[in-house]
């Protein structure tokens, strides 16, 4: 087939629509190519909805010709869920050659979907190991979940070159550029949920939602605030508590450290609380988010709390990935907040992205 690379980039890019709206599902591309044609494409737009393999037959709207080519960013699904098998489909479609992007992350499944074509006389051929790695990537969370069942859980810490998150402690600051802070806005879009300590909603108030050119999206917003000081009545009233997304704000607290008077407020805020386990201290143990997740049914967070929060969570080894943003910018007053210290974490297969005079470097630890 000529240029099977741009093929694939635009399987990518298909497959990329469905960006943080197919949860618990991955995100899937596919193609129909005639003659060296694209004739059709479709792609998974949400849980439940068509697969995409059935979405660009579907949107061919007419029998494939004998030469037809289906290239599909993922193995094709071989069993009945919400939806009917993508290999059934594939198999009644007539097409004799498939193109995978790459294999089936679950180990129940891997391999079977192109066993199943295979055994039907049906050509398969993967793409090339590069491609392979880069359709991995983008369904992060989904494999994550599907190797280990459990939820992923991802760390963002944007830091200066001399290693500072802030200028002053308890203040905002700005690290890194606008551009840079659109990617991160890109992140937040692909992540269920987004955690925070109690320290950043006092010193930022931030909204945590994914401000994009195409929607203000709220993922579920999770407050770390074993004593509920977010809610102490001197504090004015933050907007992740008042804002147009209030139902998608929790507090993660715990028993022994909870104000009477602040819970009552919580009640009348309609800010539900979440009790977690506690260490010796009375607060949250870093390791009990992970279980909050899974009761909530979250598949994934995107903690993007202060250097506290980061810290305990890296020491605990709760960390799946991380996303190190690092800004060519110096904060040298004395009162500077320092980062943890990323440098003694390994990230496996990094990828490397630049924004102007930023750089993101993200990979699982």
């Amino acid at each position: 087939m000529k240029n099977i690379n741009k093929l694939w980039e635009r399987v990518l890019t298909i497959a990329r629509k469905g960006w943080g709206k197919t949860h618990p599902n991955p995100m899937v591309g596919a193609l129909i190519v005639e003659d060296d044609e694209v004739v059709a494409e479709g792609y998974h737009k949400r849980a439940g909805g068509g697969h995409a393999e059935t979405e660009a037959l579907n949107a061919l709207g007419r029998k494939p010709q004998k030469s037809a080519v289906l290239l599909v960013s993922l193995e094709p699904c071989s069993t009945h869920g919400q939806t009917p098998p993508c290999t059934g489909a594939i198999l009644q479609s007539g097409i004799k050659r498939v193109l995978v992007g790459c294999l089936d992350p679950n180990p129940e499944h891997s391999g079977r979907g192109l066993k199943i074509l295979e055994n039907a006389g049906i050509e398969i051929t993967l793409a090339p190991k590069d491609f392979q790695a880069r359709f991995r990537r983008l369904n992060l969370i989904f494999n994550h979940q599907m190797t280990t069942s459990e939820p992923l859980v991802a760390l963002k810490i944007a830091e200066t070159a001399n290693g500072m998150v802030a200028e002053r402690s308890g203040h905002p600051s700005v690290v890194t550029e606008a551009e840079a802070r659109a990617d991160m806005m890109t992140w937040r879009r692909l992540f269920q949920a987004i955690c925070v300590g109690s320290g950043t909603v006092l010193a930022d108030d931030p909204s945590l939602t994914a401000r994009t050119e195409q929607e203000t999206w709220s993922p579920v917003r999770l407050v770390l605030d074993s004593t509920l000081a977010t809610l102490a009545s001197e504090v004015t009233l933050r907007k992740l508590y008042s804002d147009c997304f209030v139902n998608h704000t929790l507090i993660l607290t715990t028993t022994g450290l909870q104000n009477p008077q602040r819970a009552k407020r919580a009640k009348e805020l309609g800010i539900q609380l979440v009790e977690g386990a506690s260490g010796p201290n009375g607060r949250i143990l870093p390791e009990s988010l992970r279980s909050i997740l899974k009761k909530l049914e979250l598949n994934s967070v995107y903690c993007e709390g202060g250097p506290t929060l980061a810290k305990s969570l890296l020491e605990a080894g709760e960390i799946d990935y991380l996303f190190r943003y690092r800004s060519p910018r110096v904060f040298d007053q004395p009162d500077a907040l320092a980062a943890p210290n990323l440098d003694q974490y390994k990230i496996k297969d990094p990828v490397q992205n630049f924004f102007a005079e930023d750089q993101l470097t993200h990979g699982f630890l």
